[in-house]
């Protein structure tokens, strides 16, 4: 993996396949403008009915919890929003933990258009997801204000990508472009097929990526690779050594 060193341009419009716990504490303090992503907080294979339900605790060998708050907030400018997805069974704890170090501002649904899996007769269909949207200190404006925290797009297909978790491109440009300006640069440390970079592509803003699994990121590779324009930008993709 080639590391981040000097100014804050080096890592502009980057992607790295590595563990973020190895890249996370190389980013300079203060450098980002933007944290938007949807950390691997579920899996999405035990959604099922079963004998005893408790409330779900996030597994912190898929997610360190605690360290990606911490170094989410070191690396924001100050004022800069974070936003993560999260669901119902999840909620309780993700909040708890920003509210140790940012400003939680409210929390967003996004209204999916369709019925998620899970127990198909005795329970209620799940169709929304939350956004937990907190601030760095007292949070920026913005644009345009006061917008409404119920957004309504419709669920990326999974066969598209072959990832259960796909966020539609609309719904991440919504949110970049209500909380940063052009030339911005916006992190995703989970970052999955990319669709986060895609988003800052279209918008106008740069892009820091990082995502572990190796299928995933080939995939975002493809698609951004087939997104951009090679006569404007360069995509910088970099893999950790075998």
């Amino acid at each position: 993996m080639k590391s981040i060193v000097g100014g804050e341009n080096c890592y502009r419009n980057k992607a790295y396949c590595v563990d973020n716990r190895e890249l996370f504490p190389r980013i300079p303090d203060e450098s980002v403008d933007l944290i938007l992503t949807d950390p691997p907080y579920k899996d999405y294979q035990s959604n099922r009915p079963v004998v005893n339900p408790r409330q779900k605790k996030i597994e912190r060998t898929d997610f360190d919890l605690p360290f990606f708050i911490e170094q989410s907030f070191r690396v924001l400018r100050n004022g800069a929003h974070f936003y993560c997805f999260c669901d119902h069974q999840t909620f309780s704890e993700i909040k708890a933990e920003i509210e140790r170090l940012f400003t939680y501002k409210n929390c967003l649904v996004w209204v999916k258009n369709n019925h998620g899996s899970g127990d198909l007769k005795g329970n209620w269909a799940p169709q929304y997801e939350f956004i937990i949207f907190g601030a760095k200190g007292k949070g920026r404006h913005l644009n345009p204000p006061r917008p409404s925290n119920v957004l309504e797009f419709p669920k990326v297909p999974n066969e598209k990508f072959s990832h259960g978790t796909v966020k539609p491109a609309p719904l991440l440009r919504r949110i970049i472009e209500a909380s940063t300006k052009p030339d911005e640069l916006v992190l995703d440390p989970y970052a999955g097929v990319m669709s986060t970079a895609a988003a800052c592509i279209e918008t106008g803003r740069a892009y820091l990526m990082i995502e572990k699994d190796e299928n995933f990121f080939q995939m975002g590779e493809k698609r951004l690779g087939e997104l951009m324009n090679p006569l404007r930008r360069q995509i910088n993709l970099f893999k950790t050594s075998s």
